[in-house]
Formats: C-alpha cells, structure tokens, sequence
C-alpha cells in the first residue's frame, strides 16, 4: 500500500517523536490532540526538534524546512482519520485506546491502516471495535523515537499480510529495524 499522509493521535513525547519520524521521512503529519494549545505545543516542540538538527548538522536545512511545512495540526479526529496511515499514541488505557479506534474506524477510508504506539495492549482487544481488524496492527516506538532504533510490530490475530508489509515499509523509511512480534502479553521487550 502506499502512505503518503500519517496522521498521529497524541502530541505528548511519543506522538511528538513519531510526527518528527515520519516529517523527516518525507509524509506529510497530521497532528491531532484535544486542544489548540495542547496540539500547539506539540507543534512548537517538533519544530524546535528540528531547529536543534539543523544546529547540530544531523538535518539538512531544506529537510527541515519542507518537513515544517509538512505537519498540520488539528483538533479534528475526523480530519486526522483521512490519513493512509493512523497512529494512535494515547496513555495505555485500554477503554481509551478502544474509544479512540472505534472513533477512527468510523471516519477513516476503507483503505487506512491503523496502528497503536502500545507497549502491552492486546491488538485483537483494540482490532475488535473496528470493521477493518486486517488493517489493525501495534507499531510500538521506543522513547526517544527520533533517537531509537527499534521498531516492535505486533502482528493481530487479523492483521493482513499487506498490512504488515506496508508498516515494515514504512518503518523501515522511518529508519528503524522493524521487529515482528506476536500479539501476546508483553510482546517482546517488555516480556
């Protein structure tokens, strides 16, 4: 499949770190949280994230200026459910987590793909709220993710193997080593 457009929920240190991933990997980021101030402080950290890059040398100027140009923030689930690929990165609270992919799954394209940032939550609990459980699948990042390499890709019950595929695509333009894992408890680093 091919993403162009990643959308994240959650623009705490995680969802923040997965937005800046994916703007250096050349996608355009929708970053969604529950207020203007919250997503604009998301916003404002990515950007000084990328600001220390270019300082430092690790980015090129003209990378960081499309990816800056690259992020859209918002405050609309149903704007950010338009994205080939979601990224839930909420707190690890199941009954949230269900709520927020229920909420994308009723807006989302048949063809979107949706991905938790879980480090422990069942992929099935979360794949069964939807109407698209082939298309659900766990892509846990490590703290801090522009940094960490690693990339735990936990594999539903119901995860197609073009899903799969697609995320260990898309990991691996994020510049990570994807890992599979089994949907089971722990996965495999926290196990």
């Amino acid at each position: 499949m091919t993403i162009t457009t990643v959308a994240v929920i959650g623009s705490g240190t995680m969802g923040r770190g997965i937005a800046h991933s994916a703007l250096l990997a050349g996608h355009w980021v929708i970053l969604y949280d529950l207020t203007d101030e919250i997503v604009d402080k998301g916003v404002r950290a990515i950007r000084q994230a990328m600001d220390e890059g270019v300082r430092r040398g690790k980015t090129e100027v003209e990378v960081a200026v499309r990816a800056k140009a690259a992020l859209s923030p918002t405050t609309d689930l149903v704007e950010a459910a338009r994205a080939d690929l979601v990224i839930e990165a909420v707190p690890e609270d199941l009954e949230l987590k269900r709520k927020v992919f229920g909420r994308l799954d009723a807006a989302a394209a048949p063809h979107t793909i949706l991905a938790s940032n879980t480090s422990s939550i069942s992929i099935a609990a979360l794949a069964a709220v939807t109407r698209r459980p082939d298309k659900v699948l766990g892509m846990h990042f490590f703290n801090p993710v522009p940094v960490m390499a690693l990339l735990e890709l936990v594999r539903g019950i119901l995860t197609s193997d073009e899903t799969l595929a697609t995320a260990q695509e898309i990991g691996a333009r994020l510049g990570k080593t994807p890992v599979v894992a089994k949907d089971s408890p722990g996965f495999i680093v926290n196990r």
